[in-house]
């Protein structure tokens, strides 16, 4: 019974990813799921799979978890803020329950699919929300992320994280399945373009960047600069929502520039205006104020500092969160929890700066994580998890004699 755990256990994991992205289409399934991988978790793992979990990463972010609950126990409204912790414990939990699986290039794969099938679903609501509204017209708005299989800036990451992936899987030397793996990230390229994420965009320009640093063959770089170029004029002059996400030229309003533009049309701009009017006004610097105090201070900053009554309804309706999981920890939890939440990011950093492949999913993961409080939702924290896994779990088979000698 054991044997037959642990040939199914490595799957329902990778199926659990795998349906990760569909949630909006199969939102029980990731719980039935979990449940199942924590039921088998206790036949399946061994001793030498807990060293995988022997690491100074590991042991940050469980203080880090361990603080915040303690924090929001004693000093904050604990059941308010259970929500988001439980998303956090979530993230670390995924990890743990990673650590009997042996192939790392199988959740790889599993990523590539699953963004894969998340793209055609995608481009099918597309195609008829073209046919019903006869435009692509999805710059600003929530229409997109109803459209979408998940909202936009989580499936521009998820296309990313794909394309990391198969960066990570293709071999040096000339090989058939490089050819399949070449076509997948030219596919999340151009839908990344399509659906003009601007986060995903940025980061494939970062990627590139970092790319040249990491190769001997810059010069080789520098043509494929030219076309990449030459693609991304051609992408801003076909698609409008590019335009109006960059350029902001839905604006109305003449001899404005564009810092006054981002001011204006970015939400960002007045979400951080109020992080910090928060942090000068009854806040705690060692304590924090909790999530959920947090969240209403927001709210109430928004319908103070904004003017413009349609915008300031909107933000209210929304209720931001902080859009920075940095300043989110800091808020909630104060300077202790957004030092470890650091500190776990410079051994990320550390262990990173040697591959390319590991730096280009902890740039992913930085960039990410400095524009959105990802732990507000179940799926950020699911992707959390699984960026720490593919940065920190090599092929067991290779490391657990080396984190046995450790």
């Amino acid at each position: 019974m054991k044997e037959i755990l642990k040939s199914i256990y490595p799957y329902l994991f990778l199926f659990f990813v795998f349906v990760l992205p569909l949630d909006k289409y199969a939102t029980a399934i990731p719980n039935i799921v979990l449940i199942a991988l924590l039921t088998f978790f206790p036949f399946v793992v061994s001793k030498k799979d807990f060293l995988k979990l022997k690491s100074k990463k590991i042991y940050i972010f469980s203080i880090l978890i361990t603080y915040i609950s303690i924090n929001s126990l004693l000093f904050q409204d604990y059941l308010s803020d259970i929500t988001i912790i439980q998303k956090v414990i979530s993230a670390f939990l995924l990890i743990v329950l990673y650590i009997p699986i042996e192939n790392i290039n199988k959740l790889k794969k599993t990523i590539i699919v699953s963004v894969f099938i998340g793209i055609l679903i995608s481009l099918w609501n597309l195609y008829f929300f073209y046919l019903s509204n006869e435009e692509f017209k999805f710059a600003t708005g929530s229409i997109i992320n109803e459209v979408l299989i998940i909202d936009r800036l989580y499936l521009g990451i998820l296309c990313i994280i794909s394309i990391i992936a198969s960066l990570g899987l293709m071999d040096k030397n000339f090989n058939a399945t490089n050819k399949w793996y070449f076509t997948n990230i030219i596919i999340n390229v151009i839908f990344v373009l399509l659906i003009s994420s601007r986060v995903a965009i940025i980061l494939l320009f970062l990627l590139y960047l970092i790319k040249i640093f990491y190769t001997k063959k810059r010069k080789t770089y520098f043509f494929f600069s030219i076309g990449i170029i030459g693609v991304t004029m051609i992408s801003f002059y076909l698609n409008n929502n590019l335009r109006e996400r960059f350029l902001f030229t839905n604006n109305t309003e003449k001899n404005v520039n564009y810092v006054e533009l981002v001011k204006k049309w970015e939400p960002r701009v007045v979400i951080w205006k109020c992080n910090y009017l928060i942090t000068k006004s009854d806040f705690n610097l060692f304590k924090g104020i909790g999530f959920y105090r947090a969240q209403e201070k927001l709210t109430d900053c928004y319908s103070e500092v904004i003017k413009d009554p349609k915008k300031r309804e909107y933000f209210i309706k929304k209720q931001f969160n902080p859009h920075n999981q940095f300043l989110d920890f800091y808020l909630s939890s104060g300077l202790i929890a957004v030092i470890l939440f650091l500190i776990l990011y410079s051994l990320l950093f550390f262990q990173s700066k040697y591959s390319y492949y590991k730096m280009a999913l902890f740039i992913s993961l930085l960039l990410f994580t400095f524009i959105e409080s990802f732990f507000h939702r179940q799926l950020g924290g699911y992707i959390f998890a699984l960026i720490l896994i593919l940065i920190m779990f090599e092929e067991k088979s290779k490391n657990l004699e080396k984190l046995s000698k450790q």
